[in-house]
């Protein structure tokens, strides 16, 4: 669904030749002034006293130093020959994952210690709009750890640690242990249960006028009049056949028009002025959803639906099902530079509809994607402008703005929906 993004690993140091060489912490300089105000003060006072603290001091330090760099220099070949990997690799956020561990050596277990040295394993990944998972574990003790997947997103890494420390946290050595290019975890969405009203407009060159149903002779398929229903659709064979003379109606489906076709958009474009950064990747998560949501339910009416998002391509109805759709929505991630990435262009026969933020509308920004796409589109497009009930007050009036402002363009039918997802996770 998207282009192969990769992120640039860290340099952990400019030379190779230093890699072995254990860092200071700013705990180990604190220490190092103490040993060294303790030795120069015993020297002038002649104190025993000061002289056996900066004594002890530098043995403390010495062997912290001197034990991360031995450990380091005993288990570098095992550090390069590490492997992590994640299964299931697509797992629904909030729920957990297992990370395997191994070595290309006879087993995992095999990393002798020093008394106050610690060795651990750290996994770090991050999406595109910088939300990170970093999960640390010795690599001595179990071969697999559960790991907690909080939020939804496309996690790539391509480079853990090998973390060597001391235990007062004086001194530590990080081995870079590299990983497998590409995305390493999908946190999928959800379907939310809250959700906004859809109007199932046809797209394409077919199109009906009036809502159709499906009919059915089964009983099963019935039940009881009420008051408002269509008449037309008692069955009066039904009726005429009661023991009791009860009306009862068709319980019919709606049909989908023919060749209706549907493209859901999710503009993933944050306004700083409205959101800070945490929440503007939640509120991408809100709208991806929905989305969800919304396709689950084109799906449920026989709709022919694509799904894209800001700076991303089209995946076509044909490569979609419930699962790969909703592994299709981890990878949007929220933008917070407008003008920096577009929406996708839409195929001509598809009806449009985009889900997207509040923002403010100033005229001397940057071309939003949203606008982009609006001044090249050909289709008829509705908009849902989409918040959370909580942030009403603060994002109900820039809402109100974008729906005037849209709405006078010819072709667009743009609304405001606010979703109380007060405990939803």
């Amino acid at each position: 669904m998207s282009d192969s993004i990769k992120l640039k690993p860290k340099k952990l140091f400019a030379f190779p030749s230093l890699i072995l060489l254990p860092k200071p912490r700013t705990i180990a300089w604190f220490a190092f002034l103490i040993m060294s105000l303790a030795f120069i003060s015993g020297s002038i006072r002649n104190e025993l006293a000061l002289t056996l603290l900066g004594t002890v001091f530098l043995i403390i330090l010495a062997y912290c130093f001197f034990g991360v760099l031995i450990l380091g220099l005993a288990h570098r070949r095992k550090a390069l020959s590490i492997s992590m990997s994640i299964i299931p690799d697509n797992v629904k956020a909030g729920e957990d994952a297992e990370l395997f561990f191994k070595t290309a050596f006879s087993g995992a277990k095999h990393f002798w210690k020093l008394p106050a040295i610690i060795i651990r394993c750290e996994l770090f990944l991050e999406t595109m709009d910088r939300r990170v998972i970093r999960h640390f574990f010795s690599p001595g003790v179990v071969d697999h750890n559960n790991i907690s997947i909080k939020e939804r997103g496309v996690y790539f890494g391509e480079q853990d640690s090998f973390v060597i420390s001391d235990a007062p946290g004086f001194f530590f050595l990080s081995l870079p242990v590299e990983q497998r290019s590409g995305p390493r975890l999908f946190a999928l969405p959800s379907p939310i249960e809250e959700f906004v009203e859809l109007i199932f407009r046809s797209g394409g060159d077919e199109q009906r006028s009036e809502v159709q149903h499906r009919k059915s002779d089964e009983l099963t398929d019935h039940r009881p009049y009420y008051p408002g229903d269509d008449p037309r659709r008692i069955n009066w064979k039904l009726y005429s056949h009661s023991p009791v003379g009860e009306l009862m109606v068709r319980k019919e489906d709606i049909l989908s028009p023919p060749h209706s076709r549907r493209l859901i958009l999710i503009d993933t474009e944050v306004d700083p002025s409205l959101y800070t950064n945490d929440e503007g990747r939640r509120a991408v998560d809100l709208l991806c959803e929905c989305v969800l949501s919304a396709a689950l339910e084109f799906f449920a009416h026989g709709v022919d639906i694509s799904v894209g998002y800001t700076g991303g391509k089209i995946i076509g109805s044909a490569a979609l099902s419930a699962k790969s759709l909703a592994a299709a929505l981890a990878w949007p991630a929220a933008v917070f530079q407008p003008g920096s990435a577009r929406l996708p262009e839409p195929p001509d026969e598809s009806a449009v509809l985009i889900f997207a933020l509040p923002r403010t509308i100033l005229s001397n920004k940057a071309e939003s994607a949203l606008d982009g796409f609006l001044r090249k589109k050909q289709n008829e497009t509705e908009i849902i402008f989409l918040y959370d009930e909580n942030s009403r007050a603060k994002l109900e009036e820039p809402a109100r703005l974008c729906i005037n402002t849209y709405n006078r363009k010819i072709g667009i039918y743009a609304k405001k929906a606010a979703l109380n997802l007060r405990g939803h996770k």
